[in-house]
Parts: structure tokens; C-alpha cells; sequence
């Protein structure tokens, strides 16, 4: 049974991609040899034979990634590579964007994976080869893994994983996820109409070729959020976390923090005031309103402590009411911790006659604003 591809120009008889499941009609001829490695299974997957993009968990002889934005780079010599990709819990198909041999991830061609199954990639010719496989869709969307990667050829170590350009933690919800950025005006939030790789987060971590880390799920708040009103799961506990599951409940593991952020950037609270503090009233209105302050507070102060030398970058639309509490918390903060925190104010939906996108989120366009700003408000720190 073929998964479809959705090429950008070309029909799909002209690509050298499909996806398939076991019962293949080429077999891969596997390099048998104690200097080459053809099979990449159990431990091996998370050796320095692959290069994760973002939070990723081995269980069950899986390795798990459930955030948007995460996934994994393969180097091999050879023409075939197979992956063997699982999906537990689906709620929607989940996209992806394949790049290969270093294609840019934004022109890459999108791979829907529907069930768990097989994605043979196939080249012309037996040489030296890559692949990319990043995921546009968010944890909501489904639970998603890597169970086997074999090729015909062997796989290439990475090296000096440790040694790359700037890191970026994106931390938010839909806005930074980008919900409906592909989508128009008067459409429902669909996988095919929202793209991570296609907001301001992304976009930002690409502008200074660095690698990103996202941990974000639409209708997230800071504290509360359309998840859970009562204020008790939310993105900073997801924060400790290596994943959001399909249900929309923390992953029980708790996530290492090895890995430092050079640049923090946060784009979380509207689910906050929309879901529950702009609904209450009198006395019970201000106590969540210093209660969201509180949190924003200790995020920012376990941001620093987690990332010491990291930039952390708030961001708001103009006006907003999330926006302006979070910025009189940073007003607060003590000199040291105020060098490192900076509020930054990033375009609103349907800014500068730009046209929505789905479910009244900010479309491709403007994200592309947005991250413009950003990147003119790291390079004024950073340089």
C-alpha cells in the first residue's frame, strides 16, 4: 500500500520517494561487516549514528519524539534507506517535511504518515547520501517513533554532536507552533494546514542555522490553559518533561536539561486569559492574575538557572493583556537576571493586510514578520 507524498511541483511518478509498507519489492542487499553498521535498532537509535532534532525518549525498543519540530538527520553510503515509523494514539495524520541530501527543510517535500508503517527513500545512485524527517505536527496530533532503520549501503557516524550553532528552546503554544499558518481565513486547524516549520520560532532558530528544541502544544498556558482549567498541567511542567502525549497528558519522564539553550524564546499566556482569568471576576480574578504572574515569575527564574547563559526572548502581540502582565514580572527582576530577559513585541494576526490564517491564527506571512523582528532583536544582543 503507497503513502502519498504531496510534491510541490511535480506529480508523484517523477519523485524517488515512497513509502511502503514490509512487503517491499526491492530488498536491501545489507553491508555484513564489524566496520560498517547496515542496521539501526533497540540502543542504536540513539547512537551518533543519528542526529535528533529535539527532545526524543527510548522505550520498548522505540525512540520516541512527541513534540512538533522534532525528528532526526541519517547520513549512509548506499541508494535505499527504510524506516520503520510507528503512531500510537492518533488523533489526525501526521506531516513531515523529508529533506534530502541537505535539502532546505522549508523546500523539502511533506511526507504524511497515517498508521504505523515503512518509508523507503530511494536515490539514483549508490554514494553518499542524508535525509532529514522533521515533524510539522504537534503531540496532540499523535504519539510518534523511530523503530528500525536499515539501508542497503551503511550508515555514517556524526561527529562532534556537542560542538553545533546556536541552540533555540521555543516554549508556547499555538502561536509558536504554527497552527493554521498554511491554512486561510474561515478554515478549521487541520495537520495539513499548520507547520511548525512554518513559524516564527522555527523560522528564527533557521535564520542563524542553529538547532531548535520546541516544547509547546496548542491551547497551553503558562498556568492555565484549555487543557486544564484548574491551572495543574501546563507547558512549564512540560517543560521538565520529555513530551506531551495524544491525550494531552505529561509523558511520566522526567527530561535531563543537558542539553543548554544559547537562546530562549517564549510565546505563551494567551490561553491563560482566554481560557480562565478573563472569565472570572472580582477577588477570584485577581488571585489568578497574580497567580499567572507567580508562574511566569519562577518559569523565568528556572529558564535562567537551567540556561545561565542564555537569552530569554517574551514575546507579545501589542496590547495584550498576557503580554503586559508578563512584562511587569520581567520589570521586577534583579539586574543580573534582567541582562539575560527581554520583551519583545511580535506581530498580531492579520498585521500589515496580511490575510489569516486557520482558526483566526497568524498565517505563514505573518510569522515571517514576526521572526524578522526577532532576528533584528537577538542579533542587537548577541552583536
Amino acid at each position: 500500500m503507497n503513502k502519498g507524498f504531496l510534491p510541490i511541483i511535480f506529480a508523484s511518478c517523477a519523485l524517488c520517494l515512497c513509502a511502503c509498507v514490509s512487503g517491499s519489492s526491492e530488498s536491501s542487499s545489507l553491508v555484513s561487516s564489524e566496520d560498517t553498521v547496515s542496521i539501526l535498532q533497540g540502543n542504536e537509535l540513539s547512537s551518533n549514528y543519528i542526529a535528533w532534532r529535539g527532545r526524543h525518549y527510548f522505550s520498548s525498543d522505540k525512540e520516541y519524539f512527541y513534540y512538533t519540530a522534532t525528528g532526526f538527520k541519517i547520513e549512509f553510503f548506499g541508494r535505499i534507506i527504510d524506516l520503520e515509523l510507528e503512531l500510537e494514539d492518533k488523533n489526525s495524520d501526521i506531516y513531515y517535511s523529508l529533506s534530502r541530501d541537505d535539502q532546505d527543510l522549508l523546500d523539502a517535500d511533506v511526507y504524511v504518515q497515517s498508521a504505523s508503517e515503512k518509508l523507503r527513500v530511494e536515490f539514483d545512485t549508490y554514494s553518499k547520501h542524508s535525509i532529514e524527517l522533521i515533524k510539522r505536527s504537534e503531540p496532540e496530533d499523535g504519539v510518534t517513533s523511530l523503530k528500525k532503520v536499515t539501508t542497503n549501503g551503511y550508515f555514517l557516524p556524526f561527529e562532534n554532536l556537542s560542538t553545533e550553532p546556536l541552540h533555540f528552546l521555543l516554549i508556547g503554544a499555538s502561536g509558536i507552533s504554527g497552527h493554521g499558518a498554511l491554512g486561510e481565513p474561515n478554515q478549521k486547524r487541520t495537520t495539513a494546514n499548520s507547520s511548525s516549520l512554518h513559524s516564527f520560532g522555527y523560522l528564527t532558530a533557521h535564520a542563524f542555522s542553529g538547532t531548535y528544541e520546541f516544547v509547546s502544544n496548542s491551547g497551553w498556558g503558562i498556568k492555565y490553559g484549555y487543557n486544564d482549567l484548574t491551572g495543574n498541567v501546563n507547558i512549564v511542567e512540560a517543560y521538565e518533561k520529555v513530551g506531551i502525549d495524544s491525550n494531552q497528558n505529561l509523558v511520566d519522564v522526567d527530561y535531563n536539561h543537558d542539553k543548554k539553550a544559547d537562546v530562549v524564546i517564549v510565546n505563551a499566556g494567551g490561553n491563560d486569559y482566554s481560557a480562565v482569568i478573563n472569565k472570572a471576576t472580582g477577588f477570584d480574578k485577581e488571585e489568578k492574575v497574580r497567580a499567572f504572574k507567580t508562574q511566569v515569575a519562577n518559569f523565568i527564574l528556572k529558564l535562567r538557572s537551567d540556561n545561565p547563559t542564555a537569552h530569554i526572548f517574551w514575546t507579545m502581540t501589542e496590547g495584550s493583556l498576557n503580554g503586559n502582565a508578563a512584562l511587569q514580572v520581567i520589570n521586577q527582576l534583579d539586574e543580573a537576571d534582567l541582562n539575560h530577559v527581554h520583551m519583545v513585541t511580535i506581530e498580531d494576526v492579520g498585521s500589515n493586510g496580511d490575510a489569516e490564517g486557520a482558526n483566526n491564527h497568524a498565517s505563514y506571512a505573518t510569522h515571517q514578520r514576526s521572526s524578522a523582528i526577532l532576528v533584528e532583536a537577538i542579533n542587537q544582543i548577541l552583536n
